[in-house]
């Protein structure tokens, strides 16, 4: 494990569960609880000491490095990296560092592509609007991370708001569109559609709003860092409901609209209308029609559904993965896109073609 943050202890802790032994390199991190190791840098782990994969939890501006030490070490490493992959402009030099690695292997970390919640609502789709096309993706994921950044938390200067949680809507967005519309998104340029973004001195950005339309398709996506009080051009939009009160400030929302019906979920934390929060990992959705209305309950562990996908992958998958980079390039073009409309500086390095694969 490299990096010891709050993402390498939930990494750690749901791979010991998985019967893994966890060692930790991290030069300000203590050693796990687990009695495994820790060492200051990758250099220090012994060579003798077998590894059977390498999870990067490190914060971004280090990945790329990290990978490159990794691989030095061990040409044949599998990787597990989190999200985002790489700083804006690396995504060339993390593809060339890779093609020099044949026999290694790296998947990047994005719990929401293996959400159950995209397959139910494409599912519930076919069932109660069957014929008619998706004409209507909503995402929104939206948390006051204020006390977390006080407290020395990560802060994404590179990406600003599209560098916390943009990737994981992405995913979700990949999942509940029809075969190639997705594509074709990514395709599109920020700079031509509706893209609003609270810009600020010290957290670069902190929500934005993008609101995209392809034929009669419209996708909108939200996003703050600051819960719903954003700056008053980029307010949370009606369609996210209520901020939740008390100390779990986080929301998580897909919709999908096809014809006259409605698709809802609402990802953990769910919490009822008299206040009390739903197990972990407890998922509501709702479909709504003009004479239909019904609500369920599911459960579903995205974080765990990723890691044992990303283990399997690494560990005996027959291929080498596929690395996509376009939604990083996504986000570094949302990043650029928000950067010259509020006349603040552009990133130091320069974006990639929005068609880009490793």
């Amino acid at each position: 494990m490299v990096g010891y943050g709050v993402a390498g202890r939930l990494h750690e802790r749901l791979l010991s569960a998985l019967g893994f032994l966890v060692s930790v390199v991290d030069p300000l991190a203590e050693a796990p609880d687990t009695g495994a190791p820790r060492y200051d840098r990758v250099a220090d782990v012994p060579r003798d000491v077998p590894v059977d994969v390498w999870s990067v939890c490190s914060p971004t501006a280090t990945h790329l490095e990290t990978v490159a030490q990794v691989l030095a070490r061990d040409p044949a490493a599998r990787l597990l990296v989190e999200k985002p992959v790489c700083r804006p402009g690396e995504g060339a030099g993390l593809t060339a560092l890779l093609a020099g690695y044949e026999r290694a292997r790296l998947v990047v970390m994005n719990q929401y592509r293996h959400a159950e919640a995209a397959a139910v609502l494409r599912s519930l789709k076919k069932e109660f609007a069957p014929g008619y096309p998706v004409s209507g993706v909503r995402v929104g994921f939206g948390k006051d991370r204020r006390e977390d950044i006080a407290a020395g938390r990560f802060v994404d200067h590179d990406y600003g708001i599209f560098g916390y949680e943009w990737l994981h809507m992405l995913a979700l967005v990949s999942g509940v569109l029809p075969t190639g519309v997705y594509d074709r998104y990514l395709l599109t340029d920020p700079a031509e559609h509706d893209v609003r973004v609270a810009v600020d001195p010290e957290l670069t950005s902190t929500a934005a709003h993008e609101t995209t339309t392809i034929d009669d398709l419209t996708i909108e996506l939200y996003s703050t860092i600051v819960g719903p009080d954003a700056h008053p051009l980029v307010p949370a939009p009606k369609w996210m409901g209520p901020s939740p009160e008390g100390a779990e400030s986080r929301q998580r929302l897909v919709e999908i609209t096809a014809g006259p019906v409605r698709f809802t979920v609402k990802l953990d934390p769910v919490t009822l209308l008299n206040g009390t929060p739903l197990a972990r990992n407890t998922h509501w959705l709702a479909v709504e029609g003009p004479d239909h209305r019904s609500e369920w309950f599911f459960h579903d562990s995205p974080m765990d559904n990723a890691l044992r996908w990303s283990m399997d992958v690494l560990l005996t998958g027959p291929a080498r993965p596929e690395v996509d980079l376009r939604p990083i390039h996504r986000i570094s073009r949302l990043a650029e896109v928000a950067r010259s409309r509020e006349g603040l500086p552009p990133t130091a390095q320069p974006h990639a073609t929005p068609s880009a694969r490793l």
